[in-house]
């Protein structure tokens, strides 16, 4: 039984091997940047291309629920604020994990707990 793909690793192969038009444009974008220097970096033959790490740090719904902790009202309601920015490809949501963690960080608050044990 073959291991469940990562987030990345779907990415990769959307942008990468679809003939959608939007992953063409995408990679004729790169294509076209890349002319100057004649190597493609986006190309399916450089396994190690920076649009391979790039994908990687991008996750799903699912993933964002479970690492938070929230339900997926609590998720909507983040991008619905404008708290927690996204991207969308076809009905999909996806979230940078650097966005997460500095959401995280932006609201982490250290409590004390006073009187601890019953004691004052």
């Amino acid at each position: 039984m073959n291991d469940p793909k990562t987030i990345g690793e779907i990415l990769t192969d959307y942008f990468l091997n679809s003939q959608e038009p939007f992953a063409v444009a995408f990679r004729n974008h790169f294509a076209a940047s890349n002319q100057e220097t004649n190597s493609c970096t986006a190309c399916p033959a450089n396994p190690t291309s920076p649009l391979t790490d790039r994908l990687e740090d991008w996750l799903d719904n699912q993933d964002v629920m479970q690492i938070l902790h929230i339900s997926p009202r609590t998720l909507q309601t983040l991008r619905s604020n404008g708290i927690l920015p996204f991207s969308r490809i076809g009905n999909k949501l996806y979230y940078r994990r650097s966005d997460i963690s500095r959401i995280l960080n932006n609201h982490y608050t250290m409590v004390k707990i006073k009187y601890y044990g019953g004691k004052k």
